[in-house]
């Protein structure tokens, strides 16, 4: 019965979570494609919210709900689907911004040409497109929600641990009484929930999503039950009118009073952040966490470097396999799905253990690569499966195999969404570097010198975490700026298989 309770508990939120984050991510990814200026600030500033680690929202989400709702419990709850909401909001705008972006321009030539109106063009053009890539990337969004469960439910206040009921704390306060079954019960469970929404609502919503390829070929797949029944609840809760208006506002020029609106949401922003760092840059320093920031950047930097080649690499032969067969490439989409949402933390104590002090730098790579394989993998299938069948027959007609199918059909045309994996899993292993490079187990603590080893030194120094927080994420958004955002900039626009 606890295991019932808890799963019930933490699937609430996880779903909650999702819910905002999938509007969250569609009224931002159409809103941004707007206007080049509109564009540059908001992909600039998502950049920075993907870039800050789960751990850096923790102190000011858990003092804001905490304040507001003084400490009851439904501020908790709301502090905890907030966690969860940063683990799955960035990777489904991100993808709403690059279906919105490389829309094949003949489509918006149609509109015009036949005096479209906003409502259809919304209803017929944007929303369609959407389908694929909100399907694919739900898979990502759930798997990151309960991979950050138990960073999500155990919140601390102060010198007081607060274990909010779920899987997450469950897990942890079994592994804590050394009670491995119940750990294993409490992972079986996480991947029972999972298997069950694969084999009954992600499998199928897959498969139909193929309705809404460009350029596919073949017979339509069927239609799903799951869809009808979906659409009847859409309906009766008027959830299509209520994306129509999401997509539409996100696709609107702003009135004078919404501007206002904004500029004084951005004054209040400003003013927090100007006070952020008036606090930050304060007397006293903590000297003894800020001097080695550097050095632990820089071999953390080199970590997951490794780990995202590590990553592309492991995730091409799923790729290869998923061009070749549609049925063994929604196998691995619901394998990936299933494998990734297991808290991979739970195993890092016993691998570190075995390995030993002497293995750990090689130990810490492979715990990275729980935190970045799945976002290669997911990204780089969903763009092997969205592959026109066009190139494929194409590619067989000519009898174009080997190396020279690799290197002139198949990796330029899945370059774009190659790159976004890396990009996605570039943020991830920086995520799981907190947790990968200072383990304890029982009484033990295993530890290498890194940026995540210093993050869990300075957790006690809030001024010391906000400031690491912060050197971390501007480094991760330099890098994105000026190697992955002109590196995808490029390939988007040599390789856009939809033109």
């Amino acid at each position: 019965m606890q295991l019932i309770s808890a799963a019930c508990w933490s699937t609430y939120r996880i779903f909650v979570a999702y819910i905002l984050s999938l509007a969250f991510g569609i009224f931002y990814g159409v809103s941004a494609n707007v206007s080049p200026k509109r564009e540059k600030f908001m992909i600039a500033l998502l950049d920075v919210l993907q870039s800050v680690p789960i751990l850096g929202f923790f102190p000011v989400a858990i003092a804001f709900f905490a304040a507001v709702f003084q400490g009851q419990r439904i501020g908790l709850e709301l502090a905890a689907i907030f966690l969860i909401f940063t683990s799955q909001a960035w990777n489904i705008a991100f993808g709403v911004y690059e279906t919105i972006k490389t829309l094949p321009r003949e489509f918006g030539e149609v509109s015009k040409a036949f005096n479209f109106g906003p409502d259809f063009t919304v209803r017929r053009v944007y929303l369609p497109a959407m389908i694929p890539t909100i399907v694919f990337n739900s898979g990502v969004s759930m798997a990151n929600g309960w991979y950050f469960l138990m960073a999500s439910e155990i919140i601390s206040l102060g010198n007081k641990q607060v274990k909010l009921p779920g899987l997450g704390s469950t897990m942890m306060s079994y592994l804590a009484q050394g009670n491995i079954w119940g750990v294993i019960a409490s992972i079986g469970t996480i991947v029972l929930i999972n298997a069950l929404l694969q084999i009954f609502i992600f499998r199928p919503l897959v498969r139909w999503s193929e309705l809404f390829q460009y350029n596919a070929t073949g017979s339509a797949p069927e239609w799903p039950t799951v869809v009808d029944v979906l659409s009847g609840l859409g309906r009766a809760l008027r959830i299509d009118t209520f994306l129509v208006s999401l997509v539409s506002l996100g696709n609107r020029a702003y009135g004078k009073v919404a501007k206002y609106v904004i500029y004084g949401i951005g004054t209040i922003v400003a003013a927090a952040v100007g006070y952020l760092l008036y606090w930050l840059f304060t007397p006293p320093y903590p000297w003894d966490i800020l001097v080695q920031i550097p050095t632990a950047l820089t071999v953390t930097a080199m970590r997951v470097i490794a780990a995202v080649v590590i990553s592309v690499l492991l995730a091409l032969p799923f790729v290869i396999r998923s061009v070749r067969n549609v049925q063994t490439a929604q196998n691995i989409y619901s394998l990936a799905s299933i494998l990734g949402s297991i808290p991979a933390v739970i195993f890092y104590p016993p691998i570190v253990a075995l390995g030993g002090r002497s293995y750990m730098e090689l130990l810490s790579i492979l715990l990275l690569l729980t935190g970045s394989f799945w976002y290669a993998l997911f990204n780089m299938s969903k763009g092997a499966m969205l592959l026109p069948g066009v190139l494929t027959e194409m590619s067989q007609v000519f009898n174009i195999k080997g190396w020279l199918y690799y290197k002139n059909v198949l990796i330029p045309a899945i370059l774009p969404p190659l790159i976004t994996g890396a990009l996605t899993a570039w943020g991830g292993a920086w995520n799981a570097s907190i947790v990968a490079e200072h383990v304890q187990f029982g009484d033990q603590v295993y530890s290498i010198p890194g940026i995540g080893s210093l993050l869990t030194e300075a957790t006690s120094n809030t001024k010391a975490l906000v400031l690491t927080v912060l050197c971390m994420t501007v480094l991760i958004v330099l890098v994105n700026m000026l190697f992955w955002r002109p590196w995808y900039s490029r390939s988007a626009e040599k390789y856009n298989i939809t033109e």
